[in-house]
Order: structure tokens, then C-alpha cells, then sequence
């Protein structure tokens, strides 16, 4: 992918205005290497400068809603790709794109894009160690329908399941204390009712042992 292909990646997909520095932070590529390629774009029509003080920019169309279908309309996704970066998820316990990005080697604007597809289509999900590889079946449809959101969507999803696990672990650990308690007292109840029992018996045997002597002895 070209240096022009990953600004204007982000320049579709980036919903506010922006300058060169912030688009060289997301794509990887240096400030000397963009602003070239600003100025192109809008010389073509595509960005358009917004300050006249500043050289900050957005796109021209930022308005415009677009379907979940085209939201990555400029975005050529390769399999092998969204492969390698399955791959590299199962040897890890990666909880952020930008960890994912450091090992991948790819900015974290690619990171995101190819995670929200993956996870559109189901083959990735989270759980409490991160982000985790579910199949890596039809990884080749890959960016075919893509769901805007779906990675807040599995956060919050994740988030809320692990409170209510760790809600469930502890009243689980509070009935195993107490159900644990129950045959103790059980055990200590029959063993009074067994040693009053003893005791009686003892005591019954002593006094007909002391009658058999007395009547021995006289």
C-alpha cells in the first residue's frame, strides 16, 4: 500500500478535522512524506483546508452518511494480511491496538480497520485476557460487510461479562463457605448425641458392676 493509499485511508474514515502531524501519528509515515500528499488532495477536492490560520484540514464530504456497506469504500483488505495479524493474536494476550500494532509492525489505523472487520464477521471476539481469535474460517471474505462500532459493542460486552463473572465467583465462594460449615455442625451434633448415648451406658454398667460386688461381698 502506497503512502497516498494510507492518508487517504485515513482521510475516509477520520470524522474530524485533522493536520499533517496527527495523520503522519496514525499511519506511520513521516511529516515530510504527507504534506506532499495534503497538498494534492486538496488540489483534487478530496480535503479541504478549514483554517486560515492554521493548517488544518477536512474532508469534503465529512457530512455526507454513508451505509455500513461503504464505510471502507477505499480500503483494500488482503487475506493473507488479516491472517498473519489472526496469528499473531493467538500467540499474545493482546488487551490494546496499539500493543498489536507495535508487534505487527502496521500503524494502529490498520490495526483497527482490519480488527473491526475481523470482528464484523465474527472470527475475532474478546474476553478477559484480550483479544482472542474465535475461527479464522472465510478469513478470505475479509472487508466483504463491515459493522461501524462493533469493537465498543465487544468491549462493553466483555467489560459487563466479566463484572458478572467475578459477581458470580464471589457468591459462589460465599455459599461454598457456608454449605461447607453445615456438615461440620452436623457431624458435631451427632457426635454429642453419641457421646451423652456412651455416657448413659457407662454410667448404667458402673452402677450394676458396684451392685455385683456389693452382693459378692456379702
Amino acid at each position: 500500500m502506497t503512502s497516498r493509499e494510507l492518508i487517504l485511508n485515513f482521510v475516509n474514515q477520520y470524522r474530524k478535522p485533522f493536520d499533517a502531524n496527527l495523520i503522519a501519528e496514525m499511519t506511520g509515515l513521516g511529516v515530510n512524506d504527507v504534506e506532499p500528499i495534503i497538498s494534492e488532495l486538496v488540489a483534487d477536492g478530496t480535503i479541504k483546508r478549514i483554517s486560515d490560520r492554521e493548517e488544518i484540514y477536512a474532508r469534503s464530504n465529512r457530512f455526507i452518511t454513508k451505509t455500513a456497506n461503504q464505510m471502507r469504500p477505499n480500503w483494500h483488505f488482503d487475506p493473507q494480511a488479516a491472517l498473519a495479524l489472526l496469528n499473531l493474536i493467538e500467540q499474545g494476550s493482546y488487551t490494546s491496538i496499539r500493543g498489536i500494532a507495535a508487534d505487527f509492525g502496521k500503524s494502529r489505523q490498520w490495526v483497527f480497520v482490519y480488527l473491526e472487520a475481523l470482528a464484523s464477521m465474527r472470527v475475532i471476539g474478546l474476553n478477559e485476557h484480550g483479544y482472542c481469535v474465535l475461527t479464522k474460517k472465510d478469513v478470505n471474505k475479509v472487508g466483504i460487510k463491515i459493522k461501524p462500532g462493533i469493537l465498543k459493542e465487544l468491549i462493553a460486552y466483555c467489560n459487563e461479562f466479566c463484572k458478572r463473572q467475578k459477581l458470580q465467583d464471589n457468591l459462589d465462594a460465599w455459599n461454598l463457605k457456608v454449605e461447607g460449615q453445615e456438615p461440620l455442625e452436623k457431624e458435631i451434633e451427632a457426635f454429642d448425641r453419641f457421646y451423652q448415648v456412651a455416657m448413659q451406658a457407662l454410667k448404667i454398667l458402673q452402677r450394676k458392676m458396684t451392685l455385683d460386688v456389693d452382693i459378692a461381698i456379702e
